[in-house]
């Protein structure tokens, strides 16, 4: 038999390594030790340790102060923004064939000026042109152009600038993503602080809310997907809406426009982002697909509201 030379301190050292207290607070320190995170999660024990409100009920709660407090009022003020946005839209569109039919005119007496000049002057080079004549590609492109200039004066005087659309999606991701990972750090503090009451509180009739519901793993990601998808369709559904669908009038619709296909685009790329979310919420804990879940259902009933109150018509 071969004997190896001091062997035991050997095997304690590679013990020591392998503790699974070291293991435990490394991977503490590495997960929760993120000072930015930290807050979120110690706000959430003390909530719960001052309430008494069970993880289960205080996740969800917590998701609709939080929106109606910070979301809904920018919600409100977006929706508002978007509706005055689309009336103006609406006016400035109207004068574009207005301004195509006067450059058109323009172009006809510049072309028929042209053309008696130069019967006293010498004849012009074949395939010349006179650079104040306008063909029909350029009299499009100045109408739109001039649409659009008009269209952001417009908005100005009404204080419905464009670039005020994206202030709530730079609110509402970041908080997103913010509680997301706080909730994410507090299951993870719960291996840490297993014997605190707090801790203790995640088990609740013999199911672990730091885990996913094995008894019924598919609930939690197909409540989630329906939420994610009525979502997506409702607001697919507004942007395509027009003002005679009211009164039960069809028309035409262009599927090959430039709105159609970007529509169609951004909700193929939510429906994927709702069926990737099923996949996660099916390996992630409870409360942080409650947290998810509860988000996307305020979500739900807050556009079908805003709809009522304040329809968007194309």
């Amino acid at each position: 038999m071969i004997k190896v030379a001091n062997s035991k301190p050997l095997l304690n050292g590679l013990i020591r390594s392998t503790s699974p207290f070291k293991i435990i607070s490394h991977y503490g320190r590495r997960n929760i030790g993120t000072a930015t995170f930290l807050p979120i999660t110690d706000l959430f024990i003390t909530m719960h340790e001052t309430s008494g409100i069970p993880w289960i009920a205080l996740i969800p709660l917590t998701t609709f102060t939080l929106r109606t407090f910070i979301t809904l009022p920018l919600s409100i003020w977006q929706r508002k923004r978007i509706v005055k946005q689309q009336e103006l839209r609406k006016i400035v569109q109207a004068t574009t064939p207005v301004v195509k039919v006067r450059l058109a005119a323009m172009t006809v007496k510049k072309g028929a000026n042209g053309a008696n000049n130069s019967q006293l002057a010498n004849m012009p080079k074949v395939g010349a042109q006179k650079p104040d004549i306008l063909t029909p590609d350029q009299i499009r492109l100045v109408a739109v152009k001039e649409t659009r200039k008009r269209q952001k004066k417009l908005f100005k005087r009404y204080n419905v600038p464009l670039w005020k659309n994206v202030m709530l999606p730079l609110i509402q991701i970041p908080l997103w993503i913010t509680v997301s990972m706080g909730v994410r750090s507090l299951v993870d503090r719960r291996l840490l602080e297993a014997g605190e009451t707090w801790a203790r509180h995640f088990d609740m009739n013999g199911i672990d809310l730091s885990g996913p519901l094995e008894p019924i793993p598919m609930l939690i990601p197909m409540l989630l997907g329906v939420f994610s998808m009525l979502n997506v369709e409702f607001n697919g559904r507004m942007m395509l809406s027009k003002d005679t669908d009211l009164v039960g009038i069809k028309t035409f619709r262009d599927e090959f426009s430039s709105l159609a296909q970007g529509t169609r685009s951004i909700m193929n790329i939510s429906r994927m982002g709702c069926i990737f979310m099923m996949g996660v919420s099916s390996q992630t804990s409870i409360l942080l697909a409650l947290y998810w879940m509860s988000s996307q259902l305020f979500s739900l009933i807050q556009n079908v509201i805003l709809d009522k109150l304040f329809p968007y018509r194309r």
